[in-house]
């Protein structure tokens, strides 16, 4: 069953799925992008719209961990992907761009 998962749903329900994640912390502060990105991606946002049907998360804006089902994994990879590719995390390895440099040259 496919519904259309609207914009403001799916940020709202992209912020209840950060609070789950371990990377939340460094993740929380990137919410307005992970969440552009996530509702532009075709398997993210179909993955949400799922979530969102078997949750009632439209009516109850809550979110419980059985409720991720079979789309906790992509769910959780895409936010696992986001948190290793962050400037935060690729800084805190020495990645990333250099003091005083410009577009990593």
């Amino acid at each position: 069953m496919s519904v259309k998962l609207t914009d403001d749903v799916g940020a709202a329900l992209v912020a209840a799925i950060v609070a789950r994640s371990p990377y939340r912390r460094a993740l929380t502060p990137m919410i307005g992008e992970i969440t552009r990105i996530a509702l532009a991606n075709n398997q993210i946002r179909a993955a949400l719209a799922d979530v969102a049907i078997r949750s009632n998360f439209e009516a109850t804006r809550t979110l419980g961990r059985r409720d991720l089902g079979p789309q906790r994994a992509t769910l959780m990879s895409f936010l696992e992907y986001v948190y290793f590719a962050s400037p935060a995390f690729l800084a805190s390895v020495g990645e990333g761009p250099k003091e005083g440099s410009h577009n990593g040259h």
